[in-house]
């Protein structure tokens, strides 16, 4: 392994790109930014990369290279034959990866990739040689320690259990949660982040939305249930598309009270790895599960699945303009349940 070699990667960009701007900021306060280069390897040639690596510090002893994206062979179709820069480019890419053992101590080298092919030469020859830093989503207690630190940070506070509280709301995406930190953190003036400033001000994901709704379901609150399902359409979003992620929760709710009488000393990680579920949805799926029955459950998705018909069938109709009828069917349902 290169100690002057690394590949940045991983899903969460947002981590990614704090650290690059963290490596950036270290080095230009010490070196200057006259030897910081950003490649595109896209954009040039590959003989430029290497001729940037390759170029001694100015009034310096250190140059950092950012080099976006993974050098790959020409996108050549299979039934026609290689041009001659096609070919140029082949010999490029493989006197890249022999010269990657020639980087000069002076240069500080890191590729950036968030969803690399990893079938590709490139990737394998270059995952050998460097430090690979994968940055992957936040999830459980670590995202709730990186939401109070973020806040801290921001000049507010929070304590666990209210952070737990924002990302059930806004989600796991850490840019989006960002944005909402930035907006609590100026409505709060330096003061504790509570949940009714967080219910002022956070408009819920989806996702969050079907989820408290299935929450007040379970515990045969009919009124929240239902004032869940309207702050989705206050939000904006397609009532179809709400109908059917009710339809989806549910369905994980039967799977998962199915797993449980079959497998009773099982636990979350478990039931993620068999249902292939995001451990975050296996582990509030399962936590949901002690305010249904089996019964319960099966009796609703049948129910949900009658509405499903009749929206296939036109029995319900939808449109842009007019989404009542299937909000009054997703009330029935609500009031059904609970009663």
């Amino acid at each position: 392994m290169l100690k002057n070699l690394f590949l940045f990667t991983g899903e969460e960009t947002y981590l990614l790109h704090e650290q690059i701007n963290s490596w950036k900021k270290a080095f230009t306060e010490k070196h200057g930014d006259i030897n910081l280069a950003i490649l595109d390897a896209e954009d040039i040639p590959l003989y430029e990369i290497m001729a940037a690596v390759n170029a001694m510090p100015f009034l310096g002893d250190k140059r950092l290279i950012f080099i976006h994206g993974l050098p790959d062979k020409p996108k050549t179709r299979q039934t026609a034959e290689p041009t001659k820069k096609d070919e140029k480019r082949d010999e490029e890419l493989k006197k890249l990866e022999a010269d990657l053992d020639e980087i000069p101590e002076s240069s500080v080298v890191v590729f950036v990739q968030s969803n690399p092919d990893k079938r590709k030469s490139f990737y394998k020859k270059l995952s050998a040689k460097a430090e690979v830093k994968e940055f992957i989503p936040l999830t459980g207690q670590i995202l709730n320690e990186w939401i109070k630190k973020r806040i801290q940070v921001s000049g507010a506070s929070i304590d666990l259990s209210t952070a737990e509280y924002l990302a059930s709301l806004a989600g796991q995406d850490l840019w989006r949660l960002s944005q909402e930190i930035d907006k609590l953190t100026a409505y709060s003036s330096g003061e504790d982040i509570t949940r009714p400033i967080i219910d002022r001000l956070v408009v819920p994901t989806l996702e969050a939305n079907v989820f408290h709704l299935t929450d007040a379901l379970g515990i045969k609150d009919h009124r929240k249930a239902i004032q869940h399902l309207h702050r989705s359409l206050a939000a904006g979003e397609n009532l179809r598309q709400v109908f059917y992620m009710v339809v989806r929760q549910f369905r994980l709710l039967l799977q998962g009270s199915g797993y449980k009488i079959s497998n009773p000393n099982s636990n979350p990680t478990a039931f993620a790895a068999t249902l292939k579920l995001h451990p975050f949805v296996a582990r509030n799926t399962m936590a949901q599960l002690k305010n249904f029955s089996y019964q319960e459950l099966k009796d609703a998705y049948a129910r949900l699945l009658e509405i499903d018909v009749a929206l296939k069938t036109s029995r319900i109709r939808v449109t842009t303009d007019n989404q009542d009828e299937l909000a009054l069917a997703m009330e029935r349902f609500i009031i059904s349940f609970c009663s």
